[in-house]
């Protein structure tokens, strides 16, 4: 039995060659693949965006309903906070968040952070969930 290989090539990106999206003040990022990517790069199946904090910036408080997002940090330190549980974070740290915990991101007042943010299946506006910060949260 002789298994077909498929012409298909793989996509390669270049996030230099992406632009910034600011999606709050001091939160950019960068969609390398998703619902929303660039021709050729689009799925729904999972997204990937490099995202940039600046100084002292974080994310807004959210949860997804159903997607499962993981960060992979790549540059600069900051916090990872669930509720009022607060865990540092830096280069090489890998965060899990299941759907529907209640988190926010943020960078350390003097460093920018870098972070990939990985979710499948890809995220959507949809799926993504605003909120205030829980009770005896301190951002």
């Amino acid at each position: 039995m002789e298994i077909m290989v498929s012409e298909v090539k793989p996509v390669v990106i270049t996030p230099s060659n992406l632009p910034w999206i600011t999606v709050a003040p001091g939160v950019q990022l960068k969609e390398l693949t998703g619902r929303v990517a660039p021709l050729g790069a689009r799925s729904e199946l999972g997204s990937v965006a490099l995202f940039q904090l600046a100084p002292g910036s974080a994310s807004a408080w959210s949860h997804n309903k159903e997607g499962e997002e993981s960060f992979f940090v790549l540059k600069g330190h900051g916090e990872i906070r669930t509720g009022s549980d607060v865990q540092p974070i830096g280069p090489g740290d890998y965060i899990l968040i299941p759907p529907h915990v209640v988190r926010s991101i943020s960078a350390s007042r003097g460093e920018v952070l870098e972070f990939y943010a990985i979710t499948t299946p890809a995220w959507s506006q949809d799926d993504d969930v605003l909120v205030a910060p829980p009770e005896g949260a301190s951002l």
